[in-house]
């Protein structure tokens, strides 16, 4: 172990240099107290959280902050290293005198982890207590950072007391002792503790560089060594790195309510009328419930992920057997439902729409996670989107110092293990029948793209410019006896109101049908200017994660520009739809200025930009004012002509039955187009 850290000492600065450029969040820093001495309290699921987390802070927050490090790491360069980083051995005898020096006078915060070790496997529990299940035994979350926060502020009262007394003996002895200098002040702000709750995601185990570089440095690596390498190498490397700092809680405020609480309870006892709490019987009587009060918060805090909905949805789906399509419904309405809950932090892998888990389109958390899932044999292929779950794989405890790379899943779940809301979120959801889950997803979806249009009109109004606002909202024709669907879109610079006749004629044929509103359209011109096209084309796939729930048939529709993002969306389906239908699709156009002028006028305004002066955007008539703009910027007819460029090179790979129809006088598309 000490040729593995003396070797590769310098590696931890460039380490440390790649972490602080790494994907790093901060979340809770408005509670963050610069001018009061901190005691940061911490979970600990890595090693290199003892000497990476105070540069993290550091450099996010401007206040410095050192850490206790394991002692067996202090060897070699990197342990010269480590002291000259501010770390301190959990060996060094005079470790707590240095720790309430720094508190005292707010020289230096301080980060301590209260679970005392590595927790690997992530499994706490709470019985009154938090209890940590270690390796081959169970332990309390220990006391000793409470303590020493309260010991900080009990002995700066008792040495402001005994300088305002005169007593010039004992302070100078807690100079010496606290190694305070001679000239410096103590603290003004009071000591305060802030929780913070460290999580990544996502976590996985896996081969990475840091490895290899251990593997020349050591022909003979520890396997502990070779476990933590691994992990954290793929931490440092690939995951976000989650860092919530919550409320402080202000040490001399929680004594002073303490001391009142426990002089009663002596008072009841004893009838006396005032009784002195010593400090040491006030340390022992606050210190395990100050404890529970901030690993509370630090765990509360957990982020919630999509890996944590996953694993979930396989520890508690009752069948042997899992259809993919399943799996990600259960994913979808658990992830809203968690959401919904506001008591918990969520991260943006489930606070994401997830309508992309519900189209044939592959979602990168999704991929991940069931990629893992395979990997590690919790779920065994069957047939073509069929899985058999291995219930014990996945209950699987392994060994202390393994599990996170033979069973990632179980620490993922032991994560969320106290957080029973959200279990119970997921256990309700997987009773629901596949119907009725498929119904509220389909609704689910209209209600959040009408919510959406909403939103951006109310955003845009004008009451110049803006239409009535029933012009531009999505819409659906929907029976529940219908079995055929259709995702209907309309064309550029229009609204839905564009297609409404032809999709009430074909739901009185017997089709529901999903009236799209293109991101930007149906309001006013300046929101489409901001829209681009892959946002006119999640518009669109939202339409069709809704229909498919509830069709057996499912067809793609669009009107000119419209029909270019039905055309991307059957290929992007793998042609796994029934049917393509395209009117006057935009892959030609007899106005000149998309394909020729766009380009132009683009380096045209970099020229002008010189001069603070651009070109905006062309008026034009609208063919169908009730529903068209009439202005038309530069930019959106760039995304246009980006997006004919797209459409035009997924031409080829269609095959579905498909009816293509084109207008021989149409005024804006070339009849070209149709035989393209």
């Amino acid at each position: 172990m000490e040729n593995i850290f003396y070797k590769s000492g310098h590696y931890a600065i460039k380490m440390i240099e790649s972490v602080l450029d790494a994907n790093i969040h901060i979340h809770g820093k408005e509670h963050l107290l610069h001018d009061s001495p901190t005691l940061f309290v911490a979970n600990h699921f890595t090693r290199f959280e003892t000497f990476v987390m105070p540069y993290i802070i550091s450099s996010h927050t401007d206040m410095q902050v050192r850490s206790l490090a394991d002692h067996s790491i202090f060897v070699g360069y990197f342990g010269k290293f480590l002291s000259k980083a501010g770390a301190l051995s959990t060996h060094k005898k005079d470790r707590n005198e240095v720790i309430l020096g720094d508190l005292m006078t707010g020289r230096k915060n301080w980060m301590i982890y209260p679970e005392g070790a590595m927790i690997k496997n992530k499994n706490v529990s709470k019985n009154g207590d938090f209890i940590l299940h270690l390796e081959n035994k169970k332990a309390r979350v220990k006391t000793g950072s409470a303590v020493l926060a309260m010991q900080a502020e009990l002995l700066k009262q008792k040495y402001l007391k005994a300088q305002k007394l005169g007593d010039v003996l004992k302070v100078r002895k807690m100079r010496e002792k606290y190694y305070i200098e001679a000239d410096e002040e103590l603290a003004y702000k009071n000591t305060v503790i802030v929780p913070v709750n460290i999580t990544y995601t996502p976590l996985r185990p896996g081969t990475n560089p840091l490895m290899s570089i251990g593997d020349k440095f050591v022909q003979t690596m520890d396997e502990r060594i070779k476990e933590e390498l691994e992990i954290e190498g793929n931490i440092l490397l690939s995951s976000e790195i989650h860092i919530h700092f919550d409320e402080p809680i202000d040490i001399a405020q929680y004594l002073y309510y303490a001391k009142k609480e426990l002089e009663c309870e002596h008072n009841i006892s004893s009838d006396i009328t005032c009784t002195e709490v010593e400090n040491k019987e006030l340390i022992a009587y606050c210190r395990h419930e100050l404890t529970n009060k901030f690993m509370d918060a630090i765990y509360k805090n957990t982020l919630i992920n999509f890996d944590h909905i996953f694993a979930l949805v396989l520890e508690y789906y009752q069948e042997k057997f899992i259809d993919i399509h399943a799996l990600k419904r259960a994913i979808f309405l658990v992830a809203r439902d968690v959401v919904g809950l506001k008591n918990h932090s969520v991260h943006h892998s489930i606070t994401d729409e997830l309508y992309k888990l519900l189209t044939y389109e592959k979602d990168p958390w999704f991929e991940s996670a069931l990629e893992l899932a395979l990997q590690q044999k919790i779920l065994i292929p069957i047939e073509d989107e069929r899985y058999e779950i291995d219930k014990k794989r996945l209950e699987d405890t392994h060994d202390f110092h393994t599990i996170r790379i033979k069973n990632t899943f179980r620490v993922i779940l032991n994560e969320i293990a106290m957080f029973h809301d959200v279990s119970q979120s997921v256990q309700k959801n997987l009773k629901r029948s596949s119907h009725t889950i498929k119904e509220d997803i389909f609704h689910i979806i209209f209600n959040r793209d009408k919510k959406r249009y909403k939103a951006d009109y109310n955003k845009f109004y004008s009451v110049i410019l803006s239409k009535p606002k029933e012009i531009g909202e999505p819409f659906v024709f929907y029976k529940a006896e219908f079995t055929t669907g259709i995702v209907i879109s309309h064309g550029y610079k229009s609204s839905p109101s564009e297609i409404r006749v032809l999709a009430e004629y074909l739901h009185a044929l017997g089709v529901n049908v999903y009236g799209v509103r293109l991101s930007g359209h149906g309001t006013v011109s300046e929101d489409l200017r901001d829209s681009t096209w892959e946002m006119w084309y999640d518009s669109f796939n939202r339409g069709f994660a809704a229909m498919q729930q509830v069709s057996e048939k499912l067809f793609l529709l669009g009107f000119s520009t419209g029909g270019l993002l039905a055309i991307l969306a059957a290929q992007r389906k793998l042609n796994k739809v029934d049917g393509l239908i395209v009117i006057n699709a935009a892959l030609e156009l007899q106005d000149i200025r998309v394909n020729y002028l766009v380009p132009t006028l683009n380096k045209l305004n970099n020229f002008l930009s010189i001069f603070h002066a651009d070109l905006d955007y062309v008026e034009t008539e609208a063919e169908f004012p009730e529903f068209n703009y009439k202005r038309n910027y530069i930019k959106s007819l760039n995304q246009l002509r980006l997006l004919m460029q797209e459409c035009q090179s997924s031409l080829a790979q269609i095959v579905v039955p498909t009816l293509v129809i084109q207008g021989k006088e149409d005024p804006v598309v070339k009849a070209e187009s149709a035989k393209k």
